[in-house]
């Protein structure tokens, strides 16, 4: 077990977790703070280190993984992994909407936001959960690759990531299918399967791939130039790109910055692992488990605290108890997080496996 990309994991998750309550902090009419303006500046890009840790971590513990046999059992164990800790929130979440009023219900597409098929984000019954339409997407690219790569897997890979990110370049530069006015009529299965964010999973892959060949050199070096960037990517976005830089229309921008940055912190911390450096293990295995069940919780219970009365209580509250009160409902969040990971994730996840035979 990788400590420190679990620990990374929970990172990731508490990024977007803090670019979604600072809408709810700025919401109050109060000033959002260090922890909250970094949310928002940078928060949503948790995301992009998810994508790439997941690429990562696939071929990580897939290296000697080749055949259809050992396809079918990568698929079945991800299926386990992406349903048994989705469907309990899923059914949660038509529970509180329900409670919270027919505002949250209006125009979502239940059986596809159950089944994690392509559906745009508005349809979406957990809007967050359109990560997961992606990491499905690319669970199937890999398991294809398995399957039929055998021992040229490596080579085949590196050819589809050269044709991902010749599409990717061609459909921005070329056919400006990302401009305004333009993204809104894309196709809706070439935004899910022909995305660049695709880049960010196999640059995960990659990268995996020369860490095992060349598990040492360069540690410190790449950490701290990748979290450097990373900030940087915060500034970028507020002063370049107008906070925006969520938005599809830059998202060869996105993917460049934070993607890279996402690389080379993951590849630090593995590298720092290598040489028996690593966070504190058992939070960092804790909450990497977690993190799944904080990506997903963290939008319901912000909306259900927000409709109990929470964001109008902290309007009339000074600005800094105001912060400090959405930090102490960022930490109940957590606590709910890793508690629900434990009582009902893991448990589900087993008998998924058991089902699946897996």
């Amino acid at each position: 077990m990788l400590i420190n990309i679990q620990f990374l994991r929970f990172l990731a998750a508490m990024l977007v977790v803090f670019y979604h309550s600072a809408a709810h902090v700025r919401a109050s009419g109060h000033g959002l703070g260090v922890f909250f303006e970094f949310g928002q500046s940078a928060g949503f890009a948790g995301v992009d280190i998810f994508f790439v840790i997941s690429g990562f971590i696939m071929a990580w513990t897939t290296v000697d993984a080749a055949g259809g046999y050992n396809a079918i059992s990568f698929a079945k164990r991800r299926v386990a992994r992406i349903y048994s800790g989705y469907w309990p929130f899923y059914l949660l979440a038509l529970g509180l909407f329900t409670q919270l009023g027919g505002q949250y219900l209006v125009n979502k597409h239940y059986i596809s936001s159950a089944l994690l098929w392509p559906t745009e984000l508005r349809h979406l019954l957990i809007p967050v959960s359109w990560t997961l339409i992606f990491e499905i997407w690319f669970y199937l690219i890999f398991a294809l690759l398995i399957a039929f790569g055998g021992a040229h897997k490596s080579r085949m890979f590196k050819l589809v990531t050269l044709a991902v990110a010749g599409w990717s370049l061609y459909t921005h530069f070329g056919r400006h299918a990302y401009d305004p006015g333009v993204l809104e009529n894309m196709n809706l299965y070439e935004q899910y399967l022909a995305f660049p964010y695709l880049l960010e999973f196999m640059a995960g892959v990659l990268l995996a791939d020369r860490l095992r060949g060349r598990p040492g050199g360069l540690a410190w070096t790449p950490l701290v130039a990748g979290i450097l960037l990373f900030v940087l990517g915060g500034w970028i976005n507020d002063q370049q790109f107008g906070g925006h830089l969520i938005k599809g229309y830059y998202i060869i921008w996105r993917v460049l910055i934070f993607g890279s940055a996402s690389v080379m912190i993951v590849a630090g911390l593995v590298r720092l692992e290598n040489r028996g450096l690593t966070l504190p293990g058992r939070f960092s295995l804790q909450a990497g488990a977690a993190s799944y069940a904080l990506y997903l919780s963290h939008t319901l219970i912000l909306a259900a605290t927000q409709k109990m009365g929470f964001n109008g209580w902290t309007a009339h509250l000074p600005a800094w108890q105001a912060q400090t009160a959405f930090l102490a409902l960022v930490t109940l969040i957590v606590v709910y997080s890793m508690a629900h990971y434990r009582l009902i994730e893991r448990p589900l996840h087993r008998v998924f496996r058991g089902w699946l035979r897996v």
